[in-house]
């Protein structure tokens, strides 16, 4: 059991587009026992999706973070988790003078809770929630202009939203004995007259051998478009009234009785607005204590 919660505490949540969040499975460690997770991921962007779903390209465009994640049990069922980007690099292109500018900001860092209510046999079901301080400057950074002439301006690039968010989740899952499967819902609440948005995640994972493990997972975010803010235009997918929706496959590796290295790829699926498409990848070392 205990490496089955392992396999539902490691996941990244799907990434793409979107302020880097990592999303846990139902299941929570024992009392004073949890999980720590450092990595690097990086992105390579390839056009720009406005809102109405035209993809234009723009100049060369690159984001790379590095992140944390861990979790850590209070009483049976019960377990607090953190989350943030320690650091964020936005690397731009101005198409104009091929002049290329780095933009640095700090992650905006996320506290929550997540209780266990229901277990019954291999199932179990968590309710958890969160909330996620605004720390990185929202104001634009830099115009973001078209590839091809005119070069005219697509947007402006932001590297912080904010504005506070407060998450809610109800999450599901099933262990085997060398697979589990795993499903969530939720309800993300914006600050600052920001459209909400509903969230989602389902995935599948397990141990191909001792050593090896892997999962694919979904996710995506999905406002709800109300009466609100003007709508975000940033490459970075940081702004208002931005839906993704994304898949990751992540394989692992275990070096030793509670230490793991692993490696993620990620890419988008439908539903994109207002933000940049590429793939990306992640390296992270993780460890269970």
């Amino acid at each position: 059991m205990r490496e089955r919660g392992f396999l539902a505490t490691v996941l990244l949540a799907c990434v793409l587009f979107a302020p880097s969040t990592a999303l846990a499975g139902p299941w929570t460690p024992e009392p004073g026992h949890g999980f720590a997770k450092l990595w690097t991921k990086w992105l390579l962007g390839h056009g720009y999706v406005d809102g109405n779903g035209n993809r234009t390209n723009y100049g060369n465009y690159h984001e790379f973070f590095v992140a944390t994640y861990g979790d850590i049990g209070i009483v049976d069922g019960l377990a607090a988790f953190w989350h943030t980007d320690l650091l964020r690099v936005f690397t731009l292109q101005d198409p104009r003078t091929g002049e290329r500018q780095a933009h640095v900001a700090p992650g905006d860092p996320a506290l929550g809770l997540r209780w266990r209510f229901l277990q019954v046999d291999r199932f179990v079901m968590s309710v958890e929630g969160s909330v996620r301080a605004p720390l990185a400057r929202s104001r634009p950074v830099q115009n973001v202009y078209a590839r091809s002439d005119p070069h005219e301006q697509l947007g402006e690039l932001r590297v912080g939203a904010g504005v506070w968010n407060v998450d809610g989740r109800l999450s599901l899952g099933y262990g085997f004995d060398r697979v589990y499967l795993a499903a969530s819902g939720g309800y993300q609440w914006r600050g600052e007259g920001f459209d909400d948005r509903i969230t989602w995640s389902a995935e599948v994972g397990g141990n191909f051998t001792d050593r090896w493990g892997g999962r694919a997972r979904a996710s995506g975010a999905h406002s709800l478009d109300e009466d609100g803010a003007p709508r975000g235009n940033s490459p970075s997918g940081i702004g208002n009234g931005v839906s993704w929706a994304g898949f990751a496959l992540e394989v692992d590796y275990r070096l030793r009785d509670g230490w793991y290295l692993g490696l993620t790829l990620e890419g988008g699926l439908s539903g994109l607005r207002r933000q940049t498409g590429g793939p990306v990848t992640s390296l992270w070392v993780a460890t269970q204590y």
